[in-house]
C-alpha cells in the first residue's frame, strides 16, 4: 500500500466527520420564542461539534434549562445529547438530515422519541413528539432581538 493509498483512505475516513457536522450549522446563533420566554443559544466548538444552551422563563423565573451537544460520532453519524437539569443525558442518534432540518431519535427514551429541528425561512421550528408521532409539542423561535 502507498503513501497516496493511504492519504485517500484517511480523507475518506475523516471527510464525513466535516460534512456532517456541518450539515446543522444553520443552527447556530441565539433562538427565542416570539414572548421571549423560551430561548435556544447554539455555538460551534474548535472540535466541530455544536455545543447548546436552552432555557426556558416564567417571568424573571427559571424554570427550565438544559444543555444540549450535536457531535459527530467516528462513523460519521451525528449524536444530539441533551443534558436536562437534575436528569441524566440522553443521546439521541441522528435519523434524517436535510440542509434545513434534522431529526433525532431515541426509541428506548420515554419521552421525548424524537427530536426535529427545522428551519422555515430565517425561523427555527423545534418540535418533540413520541418516536409514532403522538403527543407533539412544537417550539417556534425566531432569531434573538
Amino acid at each position: 500500500m502507498n503513501v497516496l493509498s493511504v492519504f485517500f483512505g484517511l480523507s475518506l475516513l475523516f471527510q464525513p466527520l466535516i460534512t456532517q457536522a456541518s450539515d446543522v450549522d444553520w443552527l447556530i446563533g441565539c433562538w427565542e420564542s416570539a414572548d421571549g420566554s423560551s430561548k435556544e443559544v447554539w455555538v460551534k466548538e474548535p472540535d466541530d461539534s455544536l455545543m447548546g444552551f436552552g432555557v426556558a422563563l416564567s417571568g424573571n423565573d427559571v424554570v427550565f434549562y438544559e444543555l444540549l451537544r450535536v457531535v459527530a460520532n467516528r462513523d460519521a453519524a451525528l449524536s444530539y445529547t441533551a443534558y436536562p437539569a437534575g436528569q441524566s443525558p440522553t443521546t439521541f442518534a441522528a435519523t434524517d438530515t436535510t440542509t434545513s432540518s434534522v431529526v433525532f431519535s431515541n426509541a428506548e427514551h420515554d419521552y421525548p422519541q424524537e427530536i426535529a429541528y427545522r428551519l422555515e425561512g430565517s425561523n427555527l421550528n423545534a418540535t418533540i413528539s413520541a418516536l409514532d408521532g403522538k403527543n407533539p409539542k412544537s417550539f417556534d423561535k425566531q432569531p434573538c432581538k
